[in-house]
């Protein structure tokens, strides 16, 4: 990987952060560590089970989701989960499972008006929740 083998510093970077910052890759340092951590954990489980598991068909962001269920007896059915159910829908399964109280609305939000200097069209803008 680029971060292990430091191969960041073939492009002129000094450190991992600082080549993920790159405007050319068009990544959150987020996505690139969910990413990261996805490959490791689903590598170390398919070489520990000795068998393929299928995620092809299944996002990154679903499988960052139920990487912490992988050592459970039934990650069988949360992977089924993450193919089938929508991010959100999997984040509701994910509460359940964790005991987690559903996640009230944000009523901080906002909403302001923009005028366009040019046209002078207004825009309204939700900030907030």
């Amino acid at each position: 990987m680029v971060n292990e083998n430091k191969l960041y510093k073939e492009k002129g970077c000094e450190t991992f952060e600082e080549y993920i910052a790159q405007p050319e890759l068009a990544m959150e340092r987020r996505t690139v560590y969910a990413i990261m951590g996805v490959y490791k954990d689903f590598k170390e489980l398919d070489e520990y089970n000795q068998s393929h598991i299928e995620i092809e068909d299944i996002g990154y962001a679903k499988l960052d989701r139920i990487r912490q269920f992988r050592k459970e007896e039934n990650f069988s059915e949360w992977i089924e989960k993450a193919r089938v159910l929508s991010l959100s829908d999997l984040n509701t399964e994910i509460r359940e499972a964790k005991g987690e109280p559903e996640k009230a609305y944000n009523h901080k939000s906002k909403m302001i008006t923009i005028t366009c200097p040019y046209c002078s069209r207004t825009y309204n803008y939700k900030i907030g929740g």
